[in-house]
């Protein structure tokens, strides 16, 4: 699928949506589809209308966290609106960076821990993730974290058990 056509809007411009809630009905190549938000929040603006379509990946809708942000949800949608939508790309250039409405670096739910647990600014991290995104990949190399070294210890360990079973005789009780 490349592409979707807007069959009908479920919800409307200032509803209140809460995680799961069908938002919109796309029509793809075999099927029409409900499509849920992810997020809990207001329905700020509607940018693709019914009977239009949109490539996959481009916004349709703006959901914003309070109503103090629906104003400027309103303002980029008009200056999404005037812009054109590209209907196909060639090679999609990495994004620098992913960011939520405020700013901050899309972070997954892992490398938050993770970086929590080792006192890791995730301001300071450069994501690798798709778009950006900081992965716990990043963050630990943020740390000085490295996973091969485990790694190596742990096949190290195997071949020492399985050299140690080698050598005990048959028919020992040691439990292997």
């Amino acid at each position: 699928m490349t592409e979707g056509k807007i069959v009908s809007w479920v919800k409307s411009e200032g509803d209140v949506l809460s995680k799961g809630d069908s938002v919109v009905v796309v029509e793809s190549d075999k099927a029409d589809m409900d499509v849920e938000t992810f997020y809990d929040g207001i329905l700020a603006a509607i940018v693709v209308a019914e009977g239009q379509t949109a490539p996959v990946g481009a916004p349709i809708g703006l959901l914003a966290e309070t109503e103090a942000e629906v104003a400027e949800a309103k303002a980029n949608a008009n200056a999404t609106t005037s812009a054109p939508i590209p209907t196909k790309t060639s090679d999609p250039a990495p994004a620098p960076a992913v960011s939520d409405a405020t700013g901050k670096a899309v972070v997954t739910p892992y490398a938050k821990k993770l970086a929590k647990q080792h006192k890791v600014d995730i301001g300071s991290v450069v994501g690798t993730g798709p778009y950006g995104r900081v992965t716990p990949a990043d963050v630990e190399k943020a740390a000085g974290i490295r996973r091969r070294r485990v790694m190596w210890l742990r096949r190290r360990w195997l071949l020492l058990a399985a050299a140690a079973a080698a050598q005990r005789p048959h028919g020992s009780d040691s439990g292997f």
